[in-house]
């Protein structure tokens, strides 16, 4: 068994939980970044007295020194379960175990929530901090068949975290984004990552001619084309278009998409927060 990706990442601002953790945040406390000084009656930890800082006081106050304190965050996976996702499933799990085992590296909790209107509430992870839970989860997401169903994005709402959080949407997308648009505002404490999940062999590696039956997923019905260069090419066209339209509507939204490709690596996710965060 492959050992399992993991990657490192930061909020785009600092956490504001109370909880000391690894990452940047906003609370005041013990810590290794100085912030400010502020007055011993304010902080009375006589070991942080800054002698230099009283004498300069124009109060006569003794001064102290505080510090940044880390604080941890809550890493969601908010995941499309609908039938067209069965051909992802793969790159679902690996996805999972990937952020899940990189939250934990850093102490985070993480959740994991399955978004469709026919989705049993026994495929969610909630504040989870062991690997027996995830293991037992990507056991249980392996056996079924995703069943048709429009993703319910609405749904989970109530359930996110009230405190900015590492948000991952996981989807292939292939739906009509209008229904994404209310969720979206929504979300906009956290910091949204979405996730597009896709395989090239939907319109890469056609053949220039000869029939071609295309199943969709969602009502498994099946087309047969004959397949043709000027077919092809439109085919090709249509998802670079889809691509286009997806990052100009996440970015609408203050999102920068990831599109996964055929299978999960975790070095596109380290790529996109080191990118971020130069």
């Amino acid at each position: 068994m492959n050992p399992t990706q993991i990657f490192q990442y930061r909020l785009a601002t600092p956490s504001s939980r109370v909880y000391p953790g690894a990452h940047v945040g906003r609370m005041v406390s013990s810590g290794h970044l100085f912030k400010q000084h502020e007055p011993l009656i304010a902080h009375p930890d006589p070991r942080r007295i800054d002698l230099r800082a009283s004498v300069l006081d124009v109060f006569g106050q003794y001064r102290v020194r505080v510090y940044q304190q880390h604080s941890l965050i809550d890493v969601l996976l908010l995941a499309d379960l609908s039938a067209s996702m069965s051909q992802n499933k793969a790159l679902l799990l690996a996805c999972l175990d990937s952020i899940a085992e990189s939250a934990f590296s850093y102490g985070d909790r993480f959740s994991f929530m399955a978004c469709g209107s026919q989705t049993p509430n026994h495929y969610q992870l909630k504040h989870c901090q062991q690997r027996g839970a995830l293991r037992s989860l990507s056991q249980q997401l392996q056996a079924p068949r995703f069943v048709p169903q429009n993703p319910q994005w609405q749904a989970v709402l109530p359930q996110l975290p009230n405190r900015p959080s590492l948000v991952f949407l996981l989807s292939d997308f292939h739906f009509d984004l209008a229904s994404l648009a209310p969720i979206l505002p929504q979300l906009h404490q956290h910091d949204v990552v979405p996730l597009v999940a896709w395989q090239t062999g939907d319109y890469e590696n056609l053949p220039d001619w000869g029939l071609v039956s295309f199943q969709d997923s969602e009502s498994s019905a099946t087309h047969t084309l004959f397949m043709r260069p000027a077919l092809r090419r439109k085919i090709v066209q249509n998802f670079q278009q889809r691509r286009r339209h997806l990052q100009s509507f996440f970015r609408s939204y203050g999102c920068e998409p990831v599109f996964l490709q055929d299978d999960f690596q975790a070095a596109q996710l380290q790529a996109y927060f080191l990118q971020r965060a130069a």
